[in-house]
């Protein structure tokens, strides 16, 4: 069978009320967006509803059938707790720990997961992303805790202009105000227009990590459906091919003459 005639994998994205890594996410299936304040800003499905269910004074029930599965589960749970604005300007213990109802409904709707936030978070064994791995002038330094491998992308250690290196070619989300909203737009590589210049600044993941996470992930997804099963597999195509070239040059001149 055909890619193009493969189904469309269903991916959910939770504490997602602009969701504008779902741009991102609509390449590789349809995507339900869940946020208690849901923007309808792309081509994601918006539903309204609070993704957080492990509170004592709540009582929510996740407006997904149980018998529903998505192929990958995208979340956001808040990260004030652990961020840096909170732990200088404010009481971390304030701030509510969403990260264990992530995990829940990872593990009831999601076959594989993705659960993003600050390094200095609770994830379990997760792999740290910033902006120089993928060659953007942002540091923007996250987190991802997965169910799936994610091989880590090379470290530049500092950008260049035309006069050499230099820190100034790097700028800071807390410094939004230095560049304009379709410069943010450019780095973080989504559309301008259904969001504000604060919230691609600050608070939306760079869609080259968003890319790199979901191409290891649709590796395992391709080889769980069988999808992969007819390919041909390149992989090891150069060195069998020096194997061939060698052979060849190492055969007498007498092997070449037609009988």
């Amino acid at each position: 069978m055909s890619d193009d005639a493969q189904r469309r994998p269903l991916i959910l994205h939770c504490f997602a009320d602009s969701g504008t890594e779902s741009e991102a996410l609509s390449v590789y299936g349809d995507v339900i967006r869940v946020g208690i304040d849901p923007k309808d800003t792309n081509e994601s499905l918006p539903i309204k509803a609070d993704a957080h269910l492990a509170v004592d004074d709540k009582d929510w029930y996740f407006p997904i059938q149980d018998d529903v599965q998505f192929d990958l589960g995208v979340f956001h749970p808040v990260c004030s707790r652990w961020a840096d604005t909170t732990s200088i300007s404010g009481d971390p213990d304030s701030h509510e720990n969403m990260i264990p109802s992530a995990r829940e409904i990872a593990e009831d709707y999601c076959k594989h997961s993705i659960i993003e936030n600050v390094p200095k978070a609770p994830l379990e064994d997760p792999i740290v992303l910033n902006g120089r791995m993928f060659g953007l002038p942002i540091q923007y330094e996250r987190a991802f805790e997965t169910s799936f491998d994610v091989p880590q992308p090379p470290q530049h250690k500092r950008f260049w202009v035309e006069d050499g290196a230099r820190e100034k070619a790097e700028t800071s989300s807390f410094f939004f105000s230095e560049r304009s909203k379709t410069w943010w737009a450019s780095t973080k590589q989504y559309q301008p227009g259904p969001y504000t210049k604060q919230h691609l600044a600050k608070n939306c993941i760079p869609a080259p990590y968003i890319h790199h996470l979901c191409r290891a992930w649709l590796k395992v997804y391709e080889e769980e459906e069988g999808i992969s099963d007819d390919r041909v597999d390149y992989s090891n195509y150069d060195q069998e091919m020096d194997i061939k070239r060698k052979q060849a040059t190492n055969q007498k001149l007498t092997d070449f003459n037609s009988e």
